[in-house]
């Protein structure tokens, strides 16, 4: 199939998406157009969508959010955290099919479901994560619609199992690891350090890595650094050469070309498109 010659996939969009390796308090959401799913991996977690009554859960849940609600999430006591917290959000009309198709539910009670499998959960947002952080190609796209369709399917199949598969500990320390990359890209990371670590030659190290996230290490990288200078252009006043050094580039020129390439547009102009469309 030539994904260069379709456009298929085009009527559904991603409007962001992220994770936080640890974070603490609730979040409070309003007012927004676009729909997605909320995954929080460990943690006593606690969620209220209205003036509905508040749900917990421990280690492995997840949510849908939805507009025309107000959500209240996060951490379900002040002096206590919550661990890899990873959303993936979305519009279009394809989000039409999947609520008439049932596949999509926007639940106001109930709504924070457990997992049988959160490990497993956890990395197929991580995959598609890093689908989004390829450079743009119908390809990638399709790839990334693809695997949300798989997760939402597993949302509606495998939710509220109490049994847990075995977990596999390589592939938990190398979701560690870019838990930590994503949390810090800036930091100059050394892979050959981190194989060391993990007690595996270099050589193997990629090759799992790339099995894993299907990206190289220094790629994955830099795909983590191009996305936290797309979330400061987005959210701060920073001049373009701050956001470089903010990002770990030491050169602007470089950040400028690289960034344009991944996103088909150069950073300052990316600002002025986020701003207009926040508006």
């Amino acid at each position: 199939m030539d994904f260069m010659s379709i456009d298929y996939f085009s009527d559904l969009r991603f409007v962001c998406h992220g994770e936080i390796s640890r974070t603490s308090g609730v979040t409070v959401r309003h007012d927004f157009s676009y729909w997605g799913i909320q995954f929080c991996r460990r943690g006593k977690f606690t969620l209220r969508i209205g003036r509905n009554r508040s749900e917990s859960a421990d280690d492995g849940c997840v949510f849908v959010t939805f507009p025309g609600q107000s959500f209240y999430y996060g951490a379900a006591a002040e002096n206590e955290e919550i661990e890899n917290k990873i959303f993936i959000c979305f519009e279009g009309e394809r989000v039409q099919r999947y609520l008439q198709g049932n596949l999509l539910q926007e639940r106001t009670l109930q709504a924070l479901l457990t997992l049988s499998d959160p490990d497993r959960f956890m990395r197929k947002m991580r995959f598609i994560r890093t689908l989004l952080m390829l450079p743009k190609s119908p390809e990638n796209h399709a790839r990334a619609v693809l695997a949300l369709e798989q997760l939402l399917l597993t949302m509606k199949t495998d939710a509220g199992g109490s049994g847990k598969r075995r977990s596999d500990a390589r592939r938990d320390a190398f979701d560690e690891l870019t838990a930590r990359i994503g949390a810090a890209p800036e930091l100059p990371w050394d892979f050959e350090k981190e194989s060391r670590k993990l007690s595996v030659s270099y050589a193997h190290f990629r090759r799992l890595f790339e099995q894993f996230y299907q990206l190289p290490p220094g790629a994955f990288l830099l795909s983590a650094r191009l996305e936290k200078a797309a979330a400061l252009l987005s959210s701060t006043t920073l001049m373009v050469q701050e956001v470089a050094h903010e990002c770990g580039f030491e050169d602007e020129f470089y950040f400028s070309r690289i960034f344009k390439k991944y996103h088909q547009i150069s950073p300052k102009l990316y600002r002025q498109n986020t701003a207009r469309h926040q508006r």
